[in-house]
């Protein structure tokens, strides 16, 4: 359902500079390929195999900041797409419709999007493709001399507290946006860059030694050994090693770590997808 079709009809006649005639304006998405290993937390590199991001709906709006129903949006694309965000090649996945005129915002959700009609937030086709997730990211970590492989699968949408109807990422008013909308507009490319979304991950403190103690954790890493503790006695332990895995802390014998929910590794993804580094936004863009 289009939340802001009203708002779109009022246009003509009940917004300060309203701008002009209909316009589609062709939209592209695009990665960023990485040269090399990514620099993490504490020194750990790390190489991404699959950064897929669910992309959308996306609005730009008249005025300088997007507010929270921005009434003088003046295009919009009410679609999802995966984005591979590793790959630099642009893909058009569909157009921006509305009207012609400045554009000085935007804000955009993950595939997840909150309506003022429905108590829960709508899944669209981009996260029901990664399973549910906004982000899917797959990967090994360098920690010293180990290769941890990784993956993550993070659901981004607006937390209860707020409003709805509100899209989970915005424009901030120190950003710089704007541009004229014409009928000639060639096309808009939006392009992300993975990087920054597993830089702030702790991967160190899941290969931290520890030994079964009175008030230590119920599994524990000797090296390479799982302990299965009771309090300061060891119950049982597993050879990782042997098992061709890692000792991974408060998980025990695993061959790659899946950052779970409510761990401090999605909740690094998260901060840096909401609130790090921005997609950079390219107007004129022929494919």
């Amino acid at each position: 359902m289009n939340r802001w079709i009203a708002l779109l009809g009022a246009l003509a006649c009940a917004c300060v500079d309203t701008g002009g005639g209909a316009v589609a304006v062709p939209l592209y998405v695009a990665g960023t390929a990485q040269a090399g290993p990514i620099d993490g937390k504490d020194g750990v590199t790390i190489e991404l195999a699959r950064a897929e991001l669910a992309f959308g709906p996306l609005y730009l709006c008249a005025g300088a900041q997007a507010g929270e129903l921005c009434e003088t949006a003046r295009l919009e694309w009410l679609e999802s797409a995966v984005v591979d965000a590793l790959d630099d090649a642009p893909r058009e996945v569909g157009a921006l419709t509305g009207v012609t005129g400045w554009v000085r915002s935007w804000m955009f959700d993950l595939g997840v999007t909150s309506l003022l009609t429905r108590d829960e937030p709508l899944a669209l086709a981009a996260a029901d493709a990664l399973d549910g997730a906004s982000v899917a990211l797959e990967g090994v970590a360098h920690v010293g001399d180990v290769a941890l492989p990784f993956r993550a699968a993070a659901l981004i949408q607006q937390e209860e507290q707020t409003e709805r109807g509100v899209p989970v990422l915005r424009k901030s008013a120190s950003e710089e946006f704007e541009h004229e909308v014409t009928v000639a507009e060639a096309g808009l490319l939006v392009r992300f860059d993975p990087a920054p979304w597993v830089a702030q991950i702790d991967f160190a403190s899941y290969l931290v030694e520890e030994t079964c103690s009175i008030d230590g954790p119920t599994i524990a890493c000797a090296g390479a050994v799982e302990q299965r503790c009771a309090g300061a006695d060891v119950e049982a332990t597993r050879d990782c090693a042997a098992l061709d895995a890692l000792c991974l802390r408060g998980i025990g014998c695993a061959s790659e770590l899946e950052l779970e929910a409510g761990g401090q590794g999605l909740k690094a993804i998260r901060d840096q997808v909401v609130a790090g580094p921005r997609p950079t936004f390219t107007w004129g863009y022929e494919g």
